[in-house]
C-alpha cells in the first residue's frame, strides 16, 4: 500500500525512489513491482513505473475509494487464521483465541470481543467494515423507495450498524429519514465520528446497546429495521433473538431489510460468499452464510412475510432481502377471537 500510495503522488517513479519511500531495499521493491506488473496493477514506461487505474482507485491511501483499511484488517487479523482452518472445521469452533493482538490474553473465543480490547485493532476493523459496506446502504435506500416510498419521514433502526457506512448512505439517499444506529459502545463512537464528518449528526443517532437484548426503545416505533452483514455471523438462536427484537421495534406492517451476501441455493457459489462462509467458520461461533432459500425460511419462520429477494450479482457483494412485519401470535389470536365474535 505504501508503494501504490507513493506512485499515486509521484507518478513515474524509479525503483530506487520507491525503495526509499517504502523503506525497503531496491531488490525487494523490484519483487513487488514485478508482481504488480504481472497482474496489471503497475505499468512500466522505460525505467519508470505508474499505477494502473485499478491500483490508483483501490490501493492508494489517497483515493476516496481505496480498500486499504480492508487489506490491512485482513492481513493483520484474518489471513494468519486461515492456516488453522482444518482445526476449526474439525472442532466446529472458531479459533479466535489464537489471534495475535496487542491485547492481554483472556478466556473469550469471540473474534469481535478480542478486537474490542485494542483501540487500534478495533479502529482498523471498523474502517474495514465500512469499506466492505460501501454501496450496501445505497442499494437498501433504492429498495425502500420502491417498497415503501422515500417521501415519508421514515424512522429507521439500524441494528448492529457498525462503523455507520450503511446508515450514512441511507440518510444521504433518503433526505427525510431519521436513523437510530445501535452497536457496541466503541463501534458507536467510531460511527458517530463518521456521521459527524458527513454532516449527518442531526439525522443519525448513534446509541450503544446490545442488539441481542431488549433495547431501551419504544415498541413498534420504527417504519424500517435494517440488519446489514450481521445476521449470518451468529448461530441460529442468536438469529432468532435478533429477529424478535426487530419484530418488536417495527410498526405493524413495517419493513425489515436484511443485507447479506448470499450463496446460490445449490451451494456451488458464487466465490465471494463461499469464501465468506469459511471466514465466519474461523471467526464466529455458529456463523453460516445464507442461501436465498434458507434466509427466506428463517424470516418466514420468525413472523415476517411478503419476502422479496434482490440479488446483487453484478457487483458481487451484499444482496438485499425485504420483508414485512407479520402480526405476532398474540395479535393473531386476538384477531381470530374478534372474527368469531
Amino acid at each position: 500500500m505504501d508503494l501504490f500510495s507513493h506512485l499515486d503522488v509521484t507518478s513515474g517513479t524509479a525503483i530506487s525512489e520507491l525503495a526509499d519511500a517504502c523503506l525497503l531495499s531496491a531488490s525487494q521493491v523490484q519483487k513487488l513491482v514485478s508482481f504488480g506488473l504481472s497482474v496489471g496493477l503497475i505499468i512500466q514506461r522505460d525505467e519508470q513505473f505508474f499505477n494502473s487505474s485499478d491500483a490508483q482507485k483501490l490501493l492508494s491511501r489517497h483515493s476516496a475509494h481505496n480498500m486499504c483499511s480492508a487489506v490491512e484488517h485482513h492481513s493483520r487479523h484474518v489471513y494468519p487464521l486461515f492456516g488453522q482452518l482444518a482445526d476449526s472445521l474439525q472442532s466446529g469452533k472458531p479459533i479466535s483465541d489464537r489471534l495475535h493482538l496487542s491485547s492481554a490474553q483472556s478466556n473469550t473465543d469471540e473474534f469481535y470481543a478480542e478486537l474490542d480490547k485494542s483501540e487500534n485493532d478495533f479502529g482498523v476493523f471498523m474502517a474495514a467494515m465500512n469499506t466492505f459496506s460501501t454501496g450496501a446502504g445505497t442499494r437498501i435506500a433504492d429498495a425502500l423507495s420502491t417498497r415503501v416510498g422515500s417521501a415519508a419521514a421514515l424512522r429507521i433502526l439500524d441494528l448492529g450498524g457498525g462503523g455507520g457506512q450503511v446508515s450514512i448512505e441511507i440518510a444521504q439517499a433518503i433526505p427525510q429519514a431519521q436513523i437510530t444506529l445501535i452497536d457496541l459502545e466503541k463501534a458507536t463512537r467510531f460511527a458517530r465520528a463518521e456521521v459527524d464528518r458527513n454532516g449527518l449528526g442531526d439525522r443519525i443517532l448513534c446509541r450503544p446497546g446490545d442488539i441481542f437484548s431488549r433495547l431501551p426503545l419504544a415498541e413498534a416505533d420504527f417504519d424500517v429495521v435494517v440488519i446489514s452483514a450481521v445476521l449470518g455471523d451468529w448461530s441460529h438462536d442468536y438469529q432468532v433473538t435478533l429477529l424478535a427484537n426487530a419484530h418488536h421495534h417495527l410498526k405493524s406492517g413495517g419493513c425489515l431489510v436484511v443485507s447479506e451476501t448470499l450463496l446460490d441455493d445449490d451451494l456451488a457459489g458464487p466465490i465471494l460468499p463461499a469464501l465468506m462462509s469459511l471466514y465466519v467458520q474461523i471467526l464466529t461461533e455458529g456463523g453460516q452464510n445464507f442461501t436465498a432459500r434458507s434466509l427466506v425460511a428463517l424470516l418466514s419462520g420468525n413472523q415476517f412475510n411478503h419476502i422479496e429477494v434482490q440479488l446483487n450479482r453484478a457487483h458481487g457483494c451484499r444482496d438485499t432481502v425485504l420483508a414485512s412485519k407479520a402480526p405476532g401470535a398474540a395479535a393473531l389470536a386476538s384477531a381470530a377471537h374478534a372474527d368469531k365474535v
